[in-house]
Order: structure tokens, then C-alpha cells, then sequence
């Protein structure tokens, strides 16, 4: 069977699960919702001067990257769903430090009901914070037609009622939709960019006998890309379990001997993410700074996209935050506990502390692996395209998003014509 085959064939079993294919459907009406609000634009803004600001600068086009172009137009969803993001990272963080909301977060669903709940309330607080530093940036600058109280208030609030609006298109998708809604709204405005940013890029060279060379080799080292992300995303290390007591018999059921599938990059593209949205901080206090101090032209070159430093940061937090999201998303203590009360053992090792011991070194290891991947992933692009003076056409975070989130939302869909298939058989 032929790759178009297999896609055909997986098209005709969605088509046949209603629920799996009014999921997709609602999921695609949403996204419809989203871009549909990134063209309303909020009122009094000079919009063809902060799209030409937009574009000279790397944090603002990094910021309207990830508000899917919204933020040079100054719509709606100008702030995109980024102070959700900085509200989910509070709370990780604060779970780690605070032993109270860990317990609260472990509390099965009332708990992660009652942490979800505060993290929308932070949500609008720093949406609150994010567009009157948004509208006060925008009136040092000039670019507000009628300055004033009217439109700090009707901009603040039409800005954080379009976060609170897209964060609620997230949840939605997540519970009658497919896939995770944040990741997946994220995802959207990645892609949304591309096919301009293949028009600017033909533009810019227009006439130039490099044009097409230079096409191939964007081409060949983004599909090399994609690849080695698919590869190293889908990539496990097998943990061998031997099972041993009654019902393990090796004749039917689960049988004796099973594993545990440790992916090489247990955090997936939350690293990325967080990484992305941290990263901006300093980029939005150093446009806040006042143009008559001197150093601000020294800061803003250095944490420029561009810049060695930069990178360097970068790619540390990006490590950080793997490390971070992993540990919260895997547990070896409860692993341990559900091989020792399942009968399991990890061959060579004693159940208990020696298991979880073992646990925490081969997922250090291997999350050691991912970190680094993900970091030169993410930066190695801009590396390569500033080294042979070229334009940036894509970034390694977008992409790294972008084919991330897609194969989680492939994976989940696959689950579900699994499961149909058990259904049909039982």
C-alpha cells in the first residue's frame, strides 16, 4: 500500500466514526473562529506603520508569529494566547516551590479543576498588564491616532477579552475537539505565516541568480528537519519488565515478559514553547526602556534573534525547561509502585528505591539528549541563515511546534480509531 493509499484508507475510517469525525469538524470551525478574529482590528492604531515596525524588528515579529500576524494588525487577538502560557508557567513553577498546590494538583479532577480555574483568573491579570503595556508602547511610538484615557480603556479591554476569548476556543477544542486546544491554536498561527513569509522571501531576492539555489537548499534542509523531528519525537527507549505470579502464565493475557516505551523526548514541544514566550520578557523591557539611554541599543542587539547570546540563552532555558516538564509529567515513584504492586520488576534491579534510582538515571539521561536536540533545532537555523548572509525563512521553534504538535494531534486521532476498532470487535 502506497503512502497516498494509507491516507485515503485512514481518511475513509474517519469518515465512518461520527464522533471522531465531528470532533475534526468542530475543531476546524474554531480555527475558522480564530483567524476570522486576527482581521478585526481594535480601533485608533496606525496599522501600516506598526506592520512596517513589525517587520524591521525581531521580537515584534516574533511576538506577531505567535499570534498568528494579529499583533501587526492590532486585532482582537493582538496578544494572542500568550498570557495563558505565562499563567500555565506560574503555576508549574509555584508547584514546585509551594508543597500546597502540588498536593491541590494531585488531587485528582476537583484539584486540576481548582488550579485551571486560577490559572484563567492569572490569565486575565497578566493579559490586564500585557495590553496597557501594549498600548502605552504604542502611543510612546506615535502610532495612536486620538492618545488618551478612551483608548488605553477600550483597547486594554478589547485586548484581554480576546485573549479570554481565545483561551476559551483552546479549552473547547481540548474537550469536544481533538488534540491539546492551546498547542493546536499555537500551531495555527505558526503555519499562518508561512505562505507570506514564501512570498517575502521570493520578493526580497527577486533577480538574483541565487533565487532558486537558494529555494533548494531552504527546501532540503527544512524537510531534513522535519524529519529528524518526527524521528527523534516518535523515538523510545524500551525499559524490559519481567512479570512473574499468578496471571502472568505466558499463554494468554498479558504474558511474562512487557516494557516500559520512555519516549527520548518525554516534554514534546512544551520546552519550546515556554522557552519562546520567556525569551520575550527581556525583548519587551528593553523597548520599554527610553530611547536616550545608551545602553538600550546595546541590549536590544544583543538579545536579538541574531545574536550569539541570545542562542546561548536560549537554548539554556530550553534545556531547563525540558528537564522541568518532564519531571512533572513522569513520575518514577509511582512507576516503581505500579510495577511493584502489578508483580514487575526491571531485570537486574530490586524493586523499590533501587527501581526508582534506575528510573531517574536512564530518564536524566535521555532527557539530557532531548534538551540538546531541541536547542539546536531551535537555534540551528538562524545560525545557518545568518552564516551565509541569507534571510530568515523559517525558524527551528516554529517548526519544532509546528511538527510536534501535529504528531500528538495524529497520534490522538489514531487513538481513537483504535479504540473504535476494540468496539467493534468486543
Amino acid at each position: 500500500m502506497t503512502l497516498m493509499e494509507k491516507f485515503y484508507a485512514k481518511l475513509s475510517s474517519i469518515r465512518r466514526i461520527p464522533e471522531l469525525r465531528d470532533r475534526i469538524i468542530f475543531t476546524l470551525l474554531m480555527f475558522l473562529v480564530a483567524r476570522v478574529g486576527t482581521y478585526i482590528p481594535a480601533p485608533g492604531i496606525d496599522v501600516d506603520r506598526l506592520a512596517t515596525m513589525t517587520a524591521q524588528s525581531d521580537i515584534l515579529g516574533y511576538i506577531n508569529m505567535f499570534s498568528g500576524g494579529a499583533f501587526k494588525r492590532v486585532s482582537i487577538f493582538a496578544l494572542g494566547i500568550v498570557p495563558y502560557i505565562n499563567a500555565s508557567i506560574v503555576f508549574s513553577l509555584l508547584a514546585v516551590i509551594i508543597p500546597k498546590i502540588e498536593e491541590i494538583q494531585k488531587d485528582g479532577e476537583a484539584g486540576r479543576n481548582r488550579i485551571n480555574q486560577w490559572t484563567r483568573y492569572l490569565t486575565i491579570a497578566i493579559a490586564i498588564v500585557q495590553g496597557f503595556g501594549v498600548c502605552m508602547w504604542l502611543q510612546s511610538v506615535g502610532l495612536v491616532t486620538t492618545p488618551g484615557t478612551l483608548f488605553f480603556l477600550t483597547t486594554v479591554v478589547t485586548l484581554t477579552a480576546g485573549t479570554v476569548f481565545l483561551m476559551w476556543i483552546g479549552e473547547q477544542i481540548s474537550i469536544k475537539g481533538i488534540g491539546n486546544g492551546v498547542s493546536l491554536l499555537i500551531f495555527l498561527n505558526v503555519i499562518s505565516g508561512g505562505p507570506s513569509s514564501v512570498v517575502q522571501t521570493i520578493q526580497t531576492m527577486k533577480g538574483s541568480k541565487f533565487l532558486i539555489p537558494v529555494l533548494i537548499l531552504i527546501a532540503g534542509a527544512a524537510i531534513l528537519t522535519v524529519a529528524g523531528i518526527v524521528i527523534f519525537q516518535l523515538g523510545q527507549r524500551k525499559i524490559p519488565i519481567h512479570y512473574v505470579g499468578k496471571g502472568f502464565s505466558g499463554k494468554g493475557g498479558m504474558g511474562q515478559n512487557s516494557y516500559i516505551p520512555l519516549k527520548l523526548n518525554s516534554a514534546g514541544v512544551m520546552p519550546v514553547i515556554f522557552a519562546s514566550v520567556v525569551m520575550m520578557i527581556p525583548s519587551v523591557i528593553i523597548n520599554a526602556i527610553p530611547s536616550q539611554y545608551t545602553f538600550k541599543t546595546t541590549l536590544a542587539m544583543v538579545f536579538s534573534q541574531k545574536h550569539p547570546v541570545y542562542m546561548v540563552v536560549y537554548a539554556a532555558v530550553i534545556i531547563f525547561f525540558s528537564f522541568f516538564y518532564t519531571a512533572i509529567v513522569f513520575d518514577p515513584e509511582k512507576v516503581a509502585d505500579n510495577l511493584k504492586q502489578g508483580g514487575g520488576t526491571i531485570p537486574g534491579i530490586r524493586p523499590g528505591n533501587e527501581t526508582v534510582e534506575y528510573l531517574e538515571g536512564v530518564v536524566t539521561r535521555i532527557t539530557w539528549g532531548g534538551a540538546f536536540f531541541l536547542a539546536i533545532i531551535s537555534i540551528l537555523p538562524y545560525t545557518i541563515f545568518t552564516t551565509f548572509n541569507l534571510p530568515v525563512f523559517f525558524g527551528g521553534t516554529g517548526i519544532i511546534i509546528v511538527v510536534g504538535v501535529a504528531i500528538d494531534t495524529v497520534q490522538q486521532i489514531n487513538a481513537h480509531l483504535v479504540m473504535r476498532e476494540y468496539k467493534g470487535f468486543i
